[in-house]
């Protein structure tokens, strides 16, 4: 009898041990990836609108939940008199909005007029910390109930457009967002907790799910009950037209546990278009050779700085930026075509 006491309070201790040891690392996450803030690489050139004919961009300013102000623009172009829409962007996690100018500009010479915005914590918008990656749906409400009280947009029909943390965003956020007539995400994920997990234990799938678990019990502290929002969930509930794109070679966002996962929990949902692409990663809207050489001149500039730290500048100097911002133009056709069609289907 002593002895099968002892085997189980050992078994418990290890569990317990375990647990501690997750909790801990969990901790460690949470603080090195959110409780900072995310303003950018300084190496890096940022297009504005002054790099792009005939767009123009009007500064604005709003509050969030907390009451802290997220600041960003209302892009359009100067050739389009009377606008198709308002294309709400929302960007991705370690950048501002401004890392998506380019697109930016192919929305509004294409007709519409696109608010973009930094989220908390994020380049020009307030906040101590990032927080975490459900702050965004929570950010992204507050930048739609700005657009419907401000008379430049409160007339126009509504397409939420996001990439990365962006696309988590408004795949969860127009679920309970109203007048809203399209959705697309790019290279969304799923869970915050989980693809953090996903990126920090994939090599160990039952120690990856632990650490998820633990992940969102931290989240469930932060974020109460905006906590550990869940894009399939949202998507399957979704009414609106939804168009999805995925890479499939996405070392960020990993395809198998959040694509691949997407494409099967919607199917035979009529209103959700899912494009995913064999030669892509994680920048689906750029040509594959735009994000070859993204990724070998990032991965270049790494591994120099890493010996030789002030030789980053001078590295960063070189960088073909046109090169690394072709935009692929079958997808960016897809996506304006989808834009285009759900206005359209909004329209008296």
């Amino acid at each position: 009898m002593e002895t099968v006491l002892l085997v189980l309070l050992s078994v418990v201790g290890i569990f317990l041990l375990g647990f501690i040891v997750l909790l801990c690392f969990a901790l460690y996450v949470t603080r090195r990836f959110f409780h900072r803030r995310y303003n950018g690489n300084k190496h890096l050139k940022y297009f504005h609108a002054a790099d792009f004919q005939e767009l123009t961009a009007d500064p604005v300013s709003f509050c969030s939940d907390q009451g802290q102000i997220l600041r960003g623009f209302i892009y359009k172009s100067q050739n389009i008199s009377s606008p198709l829409g308002l294309i709400v962007f929302s960007h991705g996690f370690g950048a501002g909005h401004e890392a998506y100018t380019t697109e930016i500009n192919t929305f509004a010479q294409a007709g519409f007029i696109v608010l973009a915005y930094d989220g908390t914590g994020c380049v020009r918008s307030d906040g101590k910390y990032f927080h975490g990656f459900d702050q965004g749906p929570i950010d992204l409400k507050y930048v739609l109930q700005f657009a419907d009280g401000d008379p430049r947009l409160s007339g126009l029909n509504k397409i939420l457009v996001g990439h990365s943390w962006g696309a988590f965003s408004v795949m969860n956020a127009q679920a309970e967002a109203e007048n809203i007539c399209g959705t697309v995400a790019m290279c969304g994920f799923i869970c915050g907790a989980d693809v953090v997990a996903q990126t920090a234990v994939s090599r160990f799938p039952f120690v990856m799910r632990l650490f998820a678990r633990v992940l969102r019990v931290i989240n469930r502290c932060v974020f109460r009950k905006n906590a550990n929002k869940n894009s399939l969930l949202s998507l399957r509930a979704a009414k609106c037209p939804v168009l999805l794109l995925y890479g499939e070679r996405d070392k960020t966002v990993l395809y198998r546990y959040n694509g691949e996962k997407i494409k099967k929990g919607t199917k035979g949902k009529a209103n959700i278009q899912f494009y995913s692409y064999k030669d892509k990663g994680h920048n689906v809207y750029l040509t594959t050779e735009a994000e070859e050489y993204m990724n070998h001149t990032f991965g270049n500039i790494s591994r120099k700085a890493r010996k030789d730290p002030e030789s980053a500048e001078s590295l960063y100097n070189n960088i073909d930026y046109k090169k690394m911002t072709e935009e692929d133009p079958v997808v960016m056709e897809t996506i304006l075509d989808f834009c285009k069609k759900a206005v359209g289907q909004t329209k008296q």
